[in-house]
């Protein structure tokens, strides 16, 4: 199916704080055993997952929201996951849903996908795979061999849905002790190699399942994160190609690449220490998580606030509890806490909440991006590529056999990003 975008769910910017993104941990099981895994010592507690039925009274009392995010445990593992997205877009009219995965299911979410483009057709559906570096390095981070599984799963989600801007393709990489000397030749390698949208470079956060694998500093991270800015000038390209206005696709990329570098700047400013965003944090007002079990919280970062089943399940009640409004009181918008944070997520709700912030920082990101780009500038060609493979390893005849790599390839690819 094609399908051009007409916007995001960035559609109301400023507008009064109320509940805009639900995150939905999805199932407490998981097929892989990440070193980084902030959740792993919830998921060892083998709960049950929260059942249908409660979910679905969630969703029948959350109201009008914008997007769902789904986390886990490993979403591909609950057997009814697409009833229970459909549920928030037909009952809530969710806009845009965001999909992790490890793509070891992959046969499971390639039918998944298809069946929510043609069940919910106004869905903007965000297809992340967890790829953190090259070969060994992956299944090292990820506890699990599975690089080549989640390369061919991008080159099958291509195959399917290359053609259509409602499925946003992205790699997803948690920086690491395993990973942080080659990140930047990883970046190039993932552009130059798969047809994707975008790509996300987080640091490792929370308490992780392996002692000792989160080493970034400021200053590493800054370094990092300077080196693949321009990158994100060649995704934006990318993003707009799918919108069809030429105004919107212009704000849209960019809205992507300021976006992009300002985030990545709080995540730096916060590595190491708390420091403040300089706008609110609207966890608590904009933002609901609730965990696989049917605890919720104003955010993934802090403790449970209670059980959902113990409010029958309504969010009205939920949103508006002693339990939530003392925990929104605390958090003070991040000031009175001080609990600031590298997650993406609250970044992302938090600054659509406070515009005049956003329109400074998104204009500060784009003329960063662009001084960096000068200064940095991409060069891809298949010599390079190959060169890289080979540094790393990588069975490029398997590679070949997933329709990766093909006999055409050898010739230059230019990475145009004027």
């Amino acid at each position: 199916m094609t399908k051009k975008r007409k916007g995001s769910s960035f559609n109301a910017i400023g507008g009064k704080r109320e509940l805009e993104t639900v995150i939905l941990f999805t199932t407490g099981k998981c097929n892989a055993k990440c070193a980084m895994c902030f959740y792993a010592d919830d998921m060892a507690k083998k709960n049950e997952d929260l059942p249908t039925s409660e979910i679905k009274k969630l969703s029948e009392s959350a109201g009008s929201f914008k997007r769902l995010l789904l986390s886990g445990g490993e979403p591909t593992m609950r057997e009814d996951l697409p009833e229970i997205i459909e549920m928030f877009y037909n009952n809530n009219g969710i806009t845009d849903v965001n999909f992790p995965t490890n793509a070891i299911k992959t046969d499971r979410l390639i039918e998944w996908i298809g069946r929510l483009r043609k069940s919910c057709p106004d869905l903007i559906i965000t297809v992340s795979v967890s790829l953190d570096g090259f070969g060994d390095t992956h299944d090292a981070q990820r506890g699990i061999v599975s690089f080549y599984t989640a390369a061919a799963a991008l080159k099958r989600i291509d195959e399917h849905f290359g053609n259509d801007s409602m499925v946003i393709k992205n790699v997803a990489t948690i920086i690491t002790k395993y990973n942080v000397k080659e990140i930047t030749d990883f970046v190039t390698w993932v552009y130059g190699r798969f047809n994707i949208s975008t790509h996300t470079i987080e640091a490792a956060r929370g308490n992780t399942r392996e002692a000792g694998v989160k080493i970034l500093t400021e200053k590493s991270l800054r370094e990092i994160q300077d080196r693949i800015a321009p990158y994100y000038l060649l995704y934006a390209k990318r993003i707009g190609a799918g919108i069809s206005n030429f105004i919107k696709r212009s704000i849209v990329k960019s809205f992507y690449v300021g976006l992009m570098r300002a985030m990545y700047n709080l995540r730096a400013k916060n590595i190491e220490k708390p420091t403040s965003w300089e706008m609110d944090c609207t966890a608590g007002e904009t933002t609901l998580v609730v965990d696989y079990d049917g605890r919720f919280r104003a955010c993934e970062m802090r403790e449970p606030l209670g059980n959902v089943m113990d409010y029958n399940c309504d969010v009205q009640a939920i949103m508006n509890s002693e339990a939530m409004k003392k925990e929104i009181e605390a958090i003070g918008y991040g000031y009175k806490a001080n609990c600031w944070c590298t997650h993406g997520c609250w970044m992302m709700t938090s600054i659509n909440f406070n515009p005049r912030r956003m329109i400074s920082m998104l204009r500060s990101g784009n003329k960063e991006t662009k001084k960096l780009n000068e200064e940095f500038p991409v060069v891809i060609s298949e010599e390079i590529l190959q060169r890289l493979e080979a540094k790393y390893r990588i069975d490029t005849r398997k590679l070949r056999q997933d329709g990766i790599l093909k006999d055409s390839d050898g010739q230059l690819k230019k990475a145009d990003v004027a």
